[in-house]
């Protein structure tokens, strides 16, 4: 589904909220990221008011189920969930017994998961809609997961998760909940809320965290920490910068999740903000995905896709070697391996959705590839 840009005036919110508290989660204060602008690249996708949508504020966690095109948007402190479909347009409010605390939400691909600013962590089975089981997170750190956002790659590829909590460490934990490493609060130097998982973008894997940092109005950014050192890479996104929140008295980071699927030009990084007086819903371009008449690359094209055979052909107009690496949705890397002519081997893999990157002459171009 194609999503246009959705912006809407502030003002004419602010009669509309006025009658209505604005409820946010506030971490402490920290200095501002500094904003490297000439790496500062993103583009904003899309914008929704999902605080008019809903009728309510307290929306921190965001999560994209491609399957039913719907958002689960998170009230934090409870076991509220607000399902919007996929033009950002309110269906409705569901709990999940036995679920609490809830702030953030990421998902292995088929189990959402919550976390609750404490050492739990919930599982959820969004179809049914039912708690499918509790982690119990143990960990020698300062983390608990406020900020929550799974890693298929942690643990030998066993998968597992980042955790944070505002101003705490960092810590990966397994999925058992053990801890496997630590970041160490002045290294990363955040107040994270939200956080997600970039295992696709170029130079990666990364941690972005939706960061408080700063001084009200404006804490909404985005700050790129590489992996596993967790050191700030110098991007940063600034939500205020690209204008849309004239007249909000708060701009407040909150959620954040990485989908491929809502957007069909991107792999896209949603965010949540925790806004004054209206809480917003928003996209930005993490990584492009060229279309077969896109001129990037040299004519890149990638055939037949949809794909239901062993093999799909990779051509570009630049002779020579190309380095091809096939993602999984969640950022996994699948496949690894140079070709010398046009076809990749795609046998091994099962029906979904991957991304293919390819690089030539220290040019790297990424394409959604299909499998049935």
């Amino acid at each position: 589904m194609i999503k246009k840009l959705h912006i809407f005036s502030m003002a004419l919110l602010i009669g509309i909220f006025s009658m209505n508290a604005q409820t946010t989660e506030v971490g402490p204060y920290a200095d501002a990221p500094n904003i490297n602008n000439s790496e500062a690249l993103f583009d904003l996708l899309y914008v929704f008011d999902i605080g008019a949508s809903i009728g309510a504020a307290s929306n921190t966690g965001v999560m994209y189920h491609a399957a039913m095109d719907q958002y689960w948007i998170s009230v934090w402190n409870s076991n509220l969930f607000h399902i919007l479909d996929g033009s950002g347009d309110f269906v409705e409010t569901i709990t999940i017994p036995g679920v609490s605390d809830t702030r953030s939400i990421t998902q292995d691909g088929t189990l959402f998961y919550t976390g609750s600013a404490g050492l739990e962590i919930f599982i959820i089975d969004p179809v049914l809609r039912l708690l499918n089981g509790t982690i119990n997170i143990v960990t020698g750190s300062s983390a608990a997961a406020r900020m929550l956002t799974f890693d298929e790659t942690l643990d030998g590829g066993n998968g597992g998760f980042w955790i944070g909590n505002f101003s705490s460490d960092i810590a990966s934990v397994d999925m058992s909940g053990n801890e496997l490493s630590v970041i160490d609060a002045l290294d990363h130097g955040t107040v994270a809320y939200g956080g997600a998982f970039d295992g696709v973008s170029p130079g990666g894997p990364y941690l972005w965290v939706h960061d408080q940092s700063g001084a009200a109005p404006n804490r909404d950014f985005i700050t790129q920490l590489a992996l596993p050192s967790g050191i700030p890479t110098g991007v940063v996104y600034d939500f205020t910068t690209d204008g849309f929140n004239a007249g909000a008295t708060e701009v407040l980071a909150g959620g954040l999740s990485i989908s491929a699927d809502v957007d069909p030009g991107a792999i896209a990084i949603l965010g949540v903000c925790q806004c004054t007086p209206s809480n917003l819903l928003f996209a930005i371009e993490l990584v492009p995905i060229l279309g077969n008449d896109d001129n990037a690359l040299s004519n890149f094209n990638l055939y037949p896709n949809p794909a239901n055979g062993s093999y799909v052909n990779i051509e570009t107009s630049i002779p020579g070697e190309k380095q091809v690496v096939v993602f999984d949705v969640l950022g996994k890397k699948i496949i690894s391996t140079v070709i010398s002519d046009k076809q990749l081997d795609i046998a091994a893999l099962t029906a979904g959705i991957y991304m293919v990157q390819i690089t030539q002459n220290n040019i790297t171009a990424t394409k959604k590839l299909v499998i049935r």
